[in-house]
């Protein structure tokens, strides 16, 4: 059975030097890199590295978040398995990473976690090793998302998320037919 290789990145060498003997104890993981630093971490070969284990603020004197930059990077050159991981349990660092290109959040609190969530990373899924709810995160990537809709499409957008379908959000808002299919256009267009 092949190995998942594992890099990490970790600016603090106590917690590079304890995630990696945890991590080694594995049958199925080893670690075939370990970065202190995002430009270290921006040297990997991706096809050497099946998942990235990020830490979420990689400099103190460097840009806040630092992390997240990297993540972004990485996904750029193909690598999709990313893991944050942080001290932080905030909402907006999380879709924040999401956003990024990460497919796992995962506190230093739950380092026992840790194993699983690479497991999971490496299979593809996408999951949260979080006290922050995942219905909350599905909230607020849905809220972000139609920030970009007028308050007109807005409202068509809302009725339809409860089920209406043209006829009805037409008759509701007092709109013609072609008005609201043309609505629904744009608001398609805009979400992708």
């Amino acid at each position: 059975m092949d190995k998942i290789r594992l890099m990490i990145v970790e600016d603090d060498p106590v917690w590079m030097k304890c995630i990696s003997n945890y991590v080694k104890k594995e049958n199925d993981i080893t670690v075939v890199k370990q970065a202190y630093t995002k430009e270290d971490a921006l040297q990997v070969v991706c096809d050497n590295v099946d998942v990235v284990l990020l830490d979420l603020t990689l400099s103190k004197e460097d840009e806040n978040l630092s992390g997240l930059l990297v993540a972004s990077r990485l996904s750029d050159k193909g690598l999709k398995k990313i893991i944050m991981l942080t001290s932080w349990d905030d909402t907006e660092i999380i879709l924040e990473s999401f956003d990024t290109g990460a497919i796992n959040y995962i506190t230093k609190t739950s380092y026992r976690d840790i194993p699983d969530a690479i497991r999971e990373a490496y299979q593809g899924k996408v999951s949260l090793h979080s006290d922050v709810s995942s219905v909350l995160i599905s909230e607020l990537k849905r809220e972000r998302k139609v920030k970009v809709l007028t308050p007109a499409e807005r409202e068509v957008y809302d009725l339809k998320e409860k089920g209406l379908n043209k006829k009805q959000i037409s008759e509701k808002l007092y709109k013609s037919l072609e008005t609201i299919k043309k609505q629904l256009k744009m608001i398609k267009s805009k979400l992708n």
